[in-house]
């Protein structure tokens, strides 16, 4: 079976797309992606890269919707121009944009089945990224087109329980119209592995995007208090893309006045492969916050990763992580602050035992909870999609 995926993301560094990707190729299906430029080759034959050409950069709100609409002229054209040469029988859609679902508008007359991905609520995103209002006539806008969107596609799925309450609350959409794939690790790539004997520091670690909603900055002014404590303290930041944007730079700005800097490594953006390398060189994974109506219901899926390889989290206590961990699997963070995050990081250090077991809690929390459990639920779905297309 041939299917089609569309995602404004590189497609090495995004864990979601590629475990679907990778899973379906393994079920000897052919599966051409719709993703952004990188210098990149998936190993399995059975995966195909269409690149967008031109770069991802990060600069305000309006660079954003002239990026969005770019990529869905050149993704809206690719899989036109294919459905005449070769039909894609599934076409699964990954937001942000929502109405990169449009763009499968002409395979979808032909019979082609749309899936869209929600990854994320976008209205609230943009709330809070942007300090907008409900009110703003850019929230109503993406919340109407978010409606048309769930209208178009023939199945929702989205990243956790919680999403599944925004979406069914605003949007007519039938509830069993809308299927929940958790945020859980391939952990064919992230498992435990002893930590390499070589290393010599104690390493703090943050992967992911760097925007101020990810509140890295707790985590630097707690720097030099604690390199009094602990003299070889690194902090290793993997960013999702690189130089990416204003906070980016007031980030270093924020390094340099610190006077951190030798304490503080930022890595190039890495393929999973690589990441899931790299993340055993860390002591404790980072997952913070700022507190809003976004973040108190996302599941990080880097946190998924450092827990699912063993390696203790500090993390902001949102709502939704104390609804799925608990105390014994994750370091919270109550108060939220740098002072806390200095006293956490610092009885992480000195409690080996500790660490151990917030270990052992996460493992049996991952005989449970895993990707392939969340695997069966897409197989399904794709088997339904296809059984009402005959």
């Amino acid at each position: 079976m041939r299917i089609a995926m569309v995602v404004y993301a590189h497609y090495s560094r995004d864990a979601r797309v590629r475990r679907y990707a990778e899973s379906l190729a393994r079920k000897g299906h052919l599966v051409d992606i719709i993703c952004l430029r990188e210098n990149y080759k998936p190993v399995h034959k059975n995966i195909r890269l269409v690149m967008f050409p031109l770069p991802r950069i990060r600069i305000n709100l309006v660079w954003y919707l002239l990026e969005y609409s770019l990529f869905f002229i050149f993704a809206f054209c690719m899989l036109t121009w294919r459905t005449l040469v070769r039909k894609y029988l599934l076409i699964h859609v990954h937001n942000m944009p929502d109405f990169l679902v449009f763009t499968a508008f002409i395979p979808k007359l032909s019979g082609s089945r749309i899936i869209l991905d929600m990854h994320d609520p976008m209205p609230e995103l943009l709330m809070t990224k942007y300090r907008l209002k409900r009110e703003n006539w850019l929230v109503r806008l993406v919340l109407l087109v978010e409606k048309y969107c769930f209208a178009f596609a023939d199945k929702i799925i989205t990243a956790n329980s919680e999403f599944k309450k925004i979406f069914s609350g605003r949007n007519s959409a039938p509830s069993e119209k809308i299927e929940v794939i958790n945020n859980f690790p391939d952990q064919k790539l992230f498992k435990y592995q002893k930590r390499p004997d070589s290393l010599s520091s104690f390493n703090l670690m943050y992967m992911g995007t760097i925007d101020e909603r990810f509140n890295l900055e707790i985590a630097l002014e707690a720097i030099p208090s604690l390199i009094k404590r602990i003299p070889d303290l690194r902090l290793i930041i993997i960013p999702k893309i690189e130089n990416e944007g204003s906070y980016y730079r007031h980030l270093l700005n924020r390094i340099n006045k610190l006077k951190i800097y030798k304490y503080i490594i930022i890595k190039k953006p890495l393929s999973l492969e690589a990441i899931s390398k790299e993340i055993h060189k860390a002591d404790i994974g980072l997952t913070l916050v700022k507190k809003n109506l976004f973040t108190e219901r996302i599941l990080p899926l880097k946190l998924t990763e450092f827990l699912a390889c063993g390696i203790p989290v500090v993390a902001t206590k949102t709502k939704l992580l104390e609804k799925t961990f608990s105390d014994k699997m994750i370091c919270f963070l109550e108060k939220n602050t740098s002072d806390e995050f200095y006293r956490k990081v610092l009885k992480l250090y000195r409690d080996k035992n500790l660490r151990n077991s917030l270990k052992r809690h996460t493992s049996l929390f991952f005989k449970k909870y895993n990707w392939p459990a969340e695997e069966k639920k897409y197989y399904g779905i794709i088997n339904l999609l296809m059984s009402q297309q005959k």
